[in-house]
């Protein structure tokens, strides 16, 4: 069921049985993005959406990081309607828990399938792979400092942690099967 506004989904209710929520959590500079975008374009086209915390604060909604923001609100918002359209739907970002992990128990709760995913890298592996991106020039060590919050798990789930052993083909070998599986399985977290 949708309201009367284009289609938008009313409730958790209207998930499509196909769909699958994928987190990508971690600190700055994880891999998180890598990940979404090469997950993505592994899978056919209009079949996968990903929605990064960073375009949603940062660019859509131009707010800080901090509690009671509408960021948090619309990256739900657009996650649901994509998992009501049957998509595997990747939400990634620092997402830390206290500020997003309610949204995220929800959409846990909506998805007929979902699955988390946790980068858990030191901060001087942080560093190494920030050096190495093109941001590195805008954010400066010093900001990765104030955002760097270490291993924060969620309460209401597992997730499968990746360290600084995985490499990319490791990771989105690991969560094309995950999905594959959750799809075949049937619903569940």
């Amino acid at each position: 069921m949708t309201n009367g506004g284009g289609g938008v989904p009313d409730a958790v209710n209207d998930v499509a049985a196909g769909a699958v929520l994928v987190v990508l959590r971690g600190n700055s500079a994880s891999g998180k993005s890598t990940t979404a975008t090469t997950l993505q374009h592994s899978m056919e086209r209009s079949t996968c959406v990903v929605v990064p915390q960073d375009v949603v604060r940062r660019k859509m909604t131009w707010e800080p990081d901090e509690a009671g923001r509408i960021n948090v609100e619309l990256i739900e918002h657009i996650a649901t309607f994509a998992l009501a359209r049957g998509l595997v739907t990747i939400v990634e970002g620092i997402l830390d828990t206290r500020r997003y992990g309610a949204m995220l128990e929800r959409l846990a709760n909506a998805a007929p399938r979902s699955l988390f995913y946790a980068f858990d890298l030191s901060f001087e592996e942080t560093l190494l792979r920030h050096a190495s991106r093109p941001l590195a020039a805008e954010v400066p060590e010093s900001f990765l400092a104030q955002w760097y919050h270490g291993w924060q798990p969620l309460e209401f789930t597992t997730e499968t942690r990746i360290d600084a052993s995985w490499d990319l083909t490791t990771i989105t070998e690991r969560i094309r099967g995950d999905i594959a599986a959750a799809r075949t399985d049937g619903p569940g977290r």
